[in-house]
């Protein structure tokens, strides 16, 4: 499957992830480690390596100086989502992060719209660069004590290092827990610093535990929540978009959605007190009077909020404290992220 395809939604069968209470707990009140290697990593560099992901994404790339970060989304030309991005400009480039296993899709979308006159050039950096997400309140001062760059960092910010005989980036990332800084360093770096951060306290993030707190969050998974099936601002991606920019792949659809104020649906939580049925596979369907309202994409079993999950909700059911039916059972439409019922 090509970037530029459609994307569809899962169709496994519905089991709700559940937290490592230690990783959970560490995640919110202490560090926590995640190994983000299934995310692709692609380096851009070149003359016109800005100006080629400027027009293909939704925010403003050409202003970029090194040091800034931004989010970016690949859009198709009717404004559906292909990916979302993590851009870091760097000395000598664009360091671009896409979601889990989409990286080998996003080069062959950038090759095949590089014009003919276009310098580029375009490497994989997935094995030459291994990634590792510290999140939680402790994160900055974990790698402050390893010596690295990591207070003061804007949103998205990134610095290169030394850390031992390794050179690295430091780079802020979206947080989890409160905080999130992302590593970006040679593959054999990564037992040692692994082993540093834990011996600092941090904690191990399991998928399971990372699925509840993203969920918690309200940030969107590809394959979940980011496909072909929606619009970046369906999906709550305001910071991802630029209003003021030129033309981009999709712009004319997200410039029109904004301008009238109308959202088809918006990505919105649920809570799900009475379960839900077996045999269900996502997404679910959500329906309200015996209409469809919408769609259940994510679901996981939280610590502190018991069974919730993340819906694409239609606009006319949205509205917090709305009552819905997945599978026949009751969901409460409810604000993201889900630490604002606390």
């Amino acid at each position: 499957m090509t970037a530029t395809e459609r994307h569809p939604h899962m169709t496994e069968t519905l089991t709700a992830p559940q937290a490592s209470l230690a990783a959970y707990e560490a995640a919110h009140k202490g560090a926590v480690v995640y190994d983000a290697g299934a995310h692709g990593r692609i380096c851009m560099r070149d003359r016109d390596a800005a100006a080629l992901l400027h027009r293909l994404s939704t925010n403003q790339i050409e202003k970029l100086t090194p040091g800034q970060g931004i989010r970016t989304a690949l859009t198709t030309p009717i404004g559906r989502i292909i990916d979302l991005l993590t851009v870091y400009r760097t000395e000598d480039g664009l360091l671009l992060a896409t979601s889990p296993g989409n990286g080998p899709a996003i080069i062959r979308y950038l090759r095949k719209n590089i014009f003919f006159n276009d310098k580029v050039k375009l490497e994989d950096a997935s094995t030459s660069l291994a990634q590792l997400l510290v999140y939680g309140p402790r994160a900055v001062e974990l790698l402050a004590n390893m010596g690295l760059p990591s207070d003061g960092l804007p949103p998205y910010g990134v610095a290169s290092a030394q850390w031992r005989t390794w050179s690295l980036y430091v780079a802020r990332c979206l947080p989890l827990g409160g905080g999130g800084l992302a590593l970006y360093a040679p593959p054999d770096a990564v037992g040692d610093l692994v082993a540093a951060l834990t011996s600092g306290g941090a904690a191990m993030l399991d998928q399971d535990t990372f699925d509840v707190l993203r969920v918690e969050a309200g940030q969107a998974a590809f394959g979940h929540e980011l496909s072909q099936e929606y619009i970046p601002l369906e999906t709550g991606l305001w910071d991802a978009i630029s209003f003021n920019k030129g033309c981009y792949v999709g712009q004319e659809i997200i410039a029109r959605m904004e301008s009238r104020g109308r959202l088809a649906k918006q990505l919105r939580g649920l809570r799900l007190p009475d379960g839900l049925p077996d045999g269900l596979a996502l997404p679910v369907k959500l329906f309200a009077d015996d209409k469809e309202a919408g769609d259940l994409t994510s679901v996981v079993e939280s610590p502190r909020h018991g069974l919730i999950g993340l819906a694409y909700v239609r606009s006319a059911h949205a509205e917090l404290g709305t009552s819905l039916y997945v599978g026949g059972v009751a969901a409460e439409v409810v604000g993201l992220p889900f630490s604002l019922l606390s």
